[in-house]
């Protein structure tokens, strides 16, 4: 083997292994970033091949395990760590996501992959393209692995790569907790859904597109009246507190007394509160049992709701149509600090453009 070949085939190899780290560290931590979407995904595939699970506990441990792959082979790949086991690991990772992305390209069973979430959304046909080239950098890499450069020495890599992978698994259970961290969803805090709505051509399609149902077709029906009251929710001035709860036979009991506490402060200010659910009026009876709820209730779409507030239940409160807060149900705020979010809202400008987000954990 002549020098100027190894050495083009030295930098092929890297390259590629460069290209493979970069894709796999972006997606494991976008999985990472947001648990409940990947699941929810998951979900969609699985009705899609006919399989049957539901979302729950198991495509949740699939969720956070698919991150936690994805990120650490990202990690080995970077630092070129157990090249050949990497390596073999990674081709068959990419057969099988060539596999999956061939299956929807040809029979577009879902609309889009979700291999990177929502903060880069692909067509089946854009997915299928990327994953043929990171299949050809993979078998670059198992063809040569031992051509890849490593960057740590092999005694002390794990200092590096063992704090790398438990934290991506850490953060995952924290955005389970909390929310996500980076939040890529048309309801971020600080969105201007009017705008959305108005005006979708102005958003890009690679972030905080409106897919369908996540805010052109918003709507919200009184569950007493029947009245669709979406238009004063976002087009009404003022402020507005949602109690978002998709499944409310599901929803955790254990924030009620916080939930409540929001309620009985939002009636002293005279604010409106509502509980947005898709949960029919049986299990919307339930609840009122069982937690002493007051608020009246507004039907919208489940899917729609999850894409609102990654939580079940969550808060949100939006005003003059800006998404100004967001709480999971391990985050509500007491009546100090609600009282808190609240005033820093009144000092704020109404403007789309002055809305930063006031609170979100």
């Amino acid at each position: 083997m002549s020098k100027r070949y190894r050495k083009t085939v030295y930098w092929l190899v890297n390259a590629a292994a460069l290209l493979l780290a970069l894709t796999f560290l972006f997606s494991g931590w976008v999985k990472a970033n947001d648990p409940i979407g990947t699941m929810v995904k998951l979900a969609d595939y699985s009705a899609a091949m006919g399989l049957g699970l539901g979302e729950g506990l198991l495509l949740l441990t699939a969720a956070v395990a698919l991150a936690f792959v994805e990120f650490s082979l990202g990690v080995c790949l970077l630092f070129g760590l157990n090249r050949r086991f990497v390596a073999r690991a990674t081709l068959l990772l990419m057969l099988v996501m060539t596999l999956l992305s061939l299956w929807l390209a040809l029979f577009n069973p879902i609309s889009d992959c979700g291999c990177f979430g929502d903060a880069l959304i692909l067509t089946n046909g854009q997915t299928l393209a990327k994953n043929l080239v990171l299949l050809l950098c993979a078998i670059a890499v198992w063809w040569r692995p031992r051509f890849q450069q490593r960057l740590l020495p092999t005694g002390s890599a794990w200092l590096v790569s063992t704090p790398l992978m438990v934290g991506i698994v850490c953060y995952a259970f924290y955005c389970l907790s909390t929310l996500p961290v980076v939040d890529f969803r048309p309801w971020h805090v600080g969105a201007d859904v009017r705008k959305m709505i108005d005006e979708p051509e102005q958003h890009s399609p690679l972030s905080h597109r409106v897919h369908e149902l996540d805010v052109a077709e918003f709507f919200a029906i009184d569950a007493a009246s029947g009245t669709d009251l979406s238009t004063d929710i976002i087009y009404g001035s003022g402020t507005t507190l949602l109690l978002i709860a998709p499944n409310l036979r599901d929803a955790d009991q254990g924030c009620v007394g916080l939930v409540n506490e929001a309620y009985d402060y939002a009636v002293k200010l005279a604010l409106p509160f509502y509980c947005l659910t898709a949960s029919d009026a049986q299990a919307q009876q339930f609840w009122t049992e069982h937690t002493g709820a007051e608020y009246s209730y507004l039907e919208s779409d489940e899917r729609l709701l999850k894409t609102m507030v990654r939580a079940n239940p969550g808060l949100m409160i939006i005003s003059d149509g800006v998404v100004r807060a967001k709480w999971s149900n391990w985050m509500l705020p007491d009546e100090q600090e609600l009282a808190a979010t609240l005033a820093t809202l009144k000092r704020q400008p109404h403007s789309p453009e002055a809305a930063t987000p006031a609170a979100q954990e």
